[in-house]
């Protein structure tokens, strides 16, 4: 494998500015209702390379027009940067925002300009507006030795021929200018052309294998799982799924961070409708932590097994789930695989999906605002009257909502020692956002990109934390000891008995609140660990300081002792020790209603069970399978 360093175009993951990098810090599910990414109606996946058109030959003019649509921001900036190139002009950056991106000759005097927007629901951008005359005088292109201008010149022949070799590029390029091109430069040329046409796939399946040697390299207690199969005897192994969890995040979250475990399924779009299935969690200054990522074929009950039973559990180290509460949506199986592999964890329900099917099986009910009161009720008594005013707008509404175990959704049922009031996935879905850019590379490129975010994230908390380390609660928690300080002023003392108060409003609700207990009637400050509103009160009216009632999850020192360790990063592709690792065949493509149909003949219960069978012969037939973190 070549190992001489490529330039700085050869790496497209550090090419683009995340523009959601804030939301994963300081994250707060205070008001949280779940506004959760989906595909809508009017997006169509296609493949990545289906939003680059080019004329027939013999011209191959790259083709644009008035209501095109792209994928999304970054595919439409790619696109209009290659447009530019092959054109010959240079680009003047108009408007550069998340929704609305616009450009213009950079010449004074040309009218050629292009503006896209994104659409209301979704990421999907279409051109708005498009004026494709040039006024400007244009010269002849000399060639330039640059990858990145290579590859958008050439980008049509890569997408004719995807497996084009690097000789035949050199001698077109020989005998258009001239030039004899270095070796060197046409393969970043070709990595970089198939990266932006999404057909570099194939080649991050066969480095897998490296990738986790990278990994175990640079931290021998890092976990990268790879399972195999072959199709036909004798053939090459092809990949079936892998699963990723580091051990600095592990520890991390079994140590230091809020016991609720977000787990979620991401749909990639790559030719072979793989799906990423991802676990993230929250600090103790409300900042999301990834902690573990698997790639499979289906997202089905096996594939939840293998992730969460096989692999999640033995990485924290847990014993059958003690400990851990997950949060999923209860799609294809996590629910049951929680339930029936880790009997001592607690499965709590998204409630976003919740009320998905509440608004399709009860659309003209007004209830909606009622229904988020009583997933955020924090005490049995607010809950139950929330749902006495679903009952009275709709008894069928409610009658359904208590048909769907509310007890693993609403939150005041949360273990206390969870310390997390969220009630969405919205952690997960904040991450996505955080990643997005990196989803449709090759399967090792998103790995090692991700391997790389993640050890940034530890690199700039750790030295965030040195400008707190005089306070004693996280800048997050200070934020949400201020509000409720200020709200908490509206309470009176009613009775003060030692360390048991009596508080009430204007309303004439009673508030009890024990001081030794840290705990409040109203059950907010026992569920998220930081004093309601009437504690703050309280705190206040017995001379004490607000923040020595917090949980000691969330101090500045618990937040020091998780991040100081820091984490190993990735190396760069040049620095990898290419060794004999076997390559690895990509999956066989099978179509989004083959892999939906699979199982449909048959039950839950009993793919279920089947499940539940393969996993107990493999346990006692297969005694070398094991992990050690």
């Amino acid at each position: 494998m070549p190992t001489g360093r490529c330039s700085d175009d050869d790496e497209e993951s550090q090419e683009e500015n995340n523009d959601e990098e804030d939301q994963i810090e300081g994250y707060s599910s205070e008001n949280d209702k779940g506004c959760m990414y989906r595909l809508a109606d009017d997006e169509t996946p296609c493949h990545v390379g289906e939003w680059f058109k080019f004329e027939d030959p013999p011209r191959h003019k790259m083709i644009l027009y008035h209501g095109q649509r792209f994928r999304d921001v970054s595919h439409f900036r790619k696109a209009i940067e290659v447009f530019a190139i092959r054109d010959g002009f240079k680009l003047c950056i108009m408007e550069n925002r998340g929704h609305a991106v616009s450009y213009e000759c950079s010449d004074l005097r040309c009218d050629w300009k292009i503006k896209a927007g994104r659409v209301v629901n979704g990421r999907t951008f279409i051109v708005k507006e498009f004026v494709a005359q040039h006024k400007c005088t244009r010269r002849h292109q000399q060639f330039q030795h640059r990858p990145k201008w290579i590859s958008a010149i050439y980008l049509h022949r890569w997408k004719l021929q995807p497996n084009l070799r690097t000789v035949d590029i050199r001698d077109e390029i020989e005998a258009t200018y001239g030039v004899v091109c270095h070796e060197a430069k046409l393969l970043c040329a070709a990595k970089r052309a198939k990266h932006i046409l999404g057909m570099d796939h194939e080649d991050g399946y066969a480095i897998l294998n490296q990738f986790k040697d990278e990994m175990e390299r640079i931290n021998s207690h890092n976990i990268v799982l790879v399972e195999t199969k072959r199709h036909e005897y004798g053939e090459v192994e092809r990949f079936k799924r892998m699963f990723v969890c580091w051990e600095r995040t592990s520890y991390a979250f079994k140590n230091h961070c809020r016991r609720l475990l977000a787990v979620d399924g991401w749909k990639i779009n790559n030719p072979y409708n793989s799906v990423m299935l991802v676990a993230a969690a929250l600090d103790g200054n409300n900042c999301i932590l990834p902690i573990a990522f698997c790639e499979v074929q289906v997202e089905d009950l096996d594939s939840w097994v293998f992730f969460i039973k096989k692999n999640i559990n033995n990485a924290l180290r847990l014993e059958h789930g003690e400990g851990l509460c997950i949060m999923g949506d209860g799609d294809n199986g996590i629910d049951y695989a929680v339930e029936e592999f880790l009997p001592k964890a607690v499965y709590r329900q998204c409630c976003l999906k919740i009320f998905t099917q509440m608004v399709k099986r009860f659309p003209t009910a007004p209830v909606e605002h009622f229904f988020w009161s009583a997933c955020r009720s924090t005490s049995a008594t607010s809950f139950n009257k929330y749902m006495d005013l679903i009952h009275n707008k709709s008894e069928e509404c409610h009658d359904w909502l208590l048909q769907t175990d509310w007890s693993s959704w609403a939150l005041f049922t949360i273990p206390k020692w969870v310390k997390c009031t969220c009630v969405t996935l919205s952690i997960t879905d904040k991450l996505r956002n955080y990643l997005h850019l990196y989803l449709e590379m090759s399967i090792a490129s998103r790995f090692v990109a991700i391997a790389r975010l993640t050890a940034e994230l530890f690199e700039r908390r750790r030295m965030e934390v040195w400008n707190w380390y005089r306070e004693k609660v996280t800048p997050t928690v200070r934020e949400v000891i201020k509000d409720r300080t200020i709200d908490g002023q509206r309470f009176v003392l009613v009775e003060e008995n030692g360390p048991r108060l009596k508080l009430t409003a204007t309303t004439s609700i009673i508030f009890y609140l024990n001081m030794e207990a840290q705990s409040c009637s109203c059950g907010l400050w026992q569920i998220s660990g930081i004093p309601c509103a009437h504690a703050c009160k309280g705190i206040q009216l017995i001379m004490g300081n607000v923040e020595e009632y917090v949980d000691n999850m969330m101090s500045v020192q618990n937040f020091c002792s998780m991040y100081a360790p820091g984490m190993m990063p990735f190396p760069e592709k040049h620095a990898w020790k290419w060794g004999t690792c076997n390559k690895l065949l990509s999956p066989m493509i099978e179509s989004v209603n083959t892999l939906t149909m699979k199982g449909s003949h048959e039950s839950a219960s009993s793919r279920a069970r089947q499940c539940i069978e393969n996993y107990s012969d493999a346990a006692t037939n297969n005694p070398k399978v094991h992990m050690v973190l």
